[in-house]
C-alpha cells in the first residue's frame, strides 16, 4: 500500500487498485478491512509504533543533569522513519483523512504518554507537565509535517538540531517541575 500511496496519494486509491497491487480479492479485502480508510490507518499506526518502540529503547540517563541524548534519540527515530517517502507521504496527507487523522492523533497521544513517564515517572503528572508534552509532540508533529512538506527551507540536521534544543529545554522542564511563573 505505501508504494501505492507513493505514487497516487491516498485521496486516489480505491480498494481495487489495493487488490490489483496485492495479487488478492476485494472480497479477501473486504474481510479483513470495512474500507480503505481501516487499511491506510493500520499502515500508519504499524509505522508510527515502531517510533514509539525505538523512542521506549532510548536510554535515559539523565545522570549529567539533561534530557538531551533522550531527546535526540527520539528526535532521530522520528525523523528516520520518515526518511522513508512512503511514510512520509501518508503522514502528511493525514490532515485530510479522518482515519488517518485518528490515527495520527492517538500516536500524539501515546508519545507524550511516553514522555511523561519517563521525565516524571508518574502516572499522573502536573498540568502544566501534560501541556508542555503536548506542546513538544504536536508542535514537533506540526513542524516535521511542514518540512516535510517544503515548507520550512532547513536541512534535516538543522531541523534535528532545532527540535533537540527546543525538546530538551520542554524536558528539563518537566523533569524539574519549573515552568515559570505568571507574575
Amino acid at each position: 500500500m505505501l508504494d501505492l500511496v507513493r505514487e497516487h496519494g491516498i485521496g486516489t486509491l480505491t480498494a481495487g487498485l489495493v487488490c490489483e497491487r496485492a495479487g488478492v480479492s476485494k472480497r479477501h479485502f473486504y474481510e479483513e478491512y470495512d474500507n480503505l480508510d481501516g487499511l491506510a490507518a493500520e499502515v500508519l499506526d504499524s509505522s508510527l509504533s515502531a517510533v514509539s518502540a525505538r523512542i521506549a529503547a532510548a536510554p535515559y540517563e539523565p545522570s549529567d543533569g539533561t534530557d538531551d541524548g533522550f531527546i535526540a534519540a527520539s528526535v532521530e527515530a522520528i525523523l528516520a522513519t520518515f526518511d522513508d517517502a512512503r511514510i512520509a507521504k501518508l503522514y502528511l496527507e493525514a490532515a485530510g483523512n479522518r482515519g488517518l487523522r485518528d490515527t495520527k492523533d492517538r500516536a500524539v497521544t501515546t508519545f507524550v504518554d511516553s514522555i511523561l513517564e519517563a521525565l516524571t515517572g508518574s502516572s499522573s503528572p502536573d498540568p502544566r507537565a501534560t501541556l508542555t508534552a503536548h506542546l513538544l509532540i504536536a508542535g514537533a508533529s506540526e513542524v516535521v509535517a511542514k518540512w516535510l512538506d517544503g515548507d520550512i527551507a532547513l536541512s534535516r540536521r538543522d531541523v534535528a538540531a532545532c527540535l533537540v534544543a527546543i525538546g530538551s529545554d520542554g524536558a528539563r522542564r518537566i523533569s524539574s517541575g519549573d515552568f515559570g511563573s505568571m507574575s
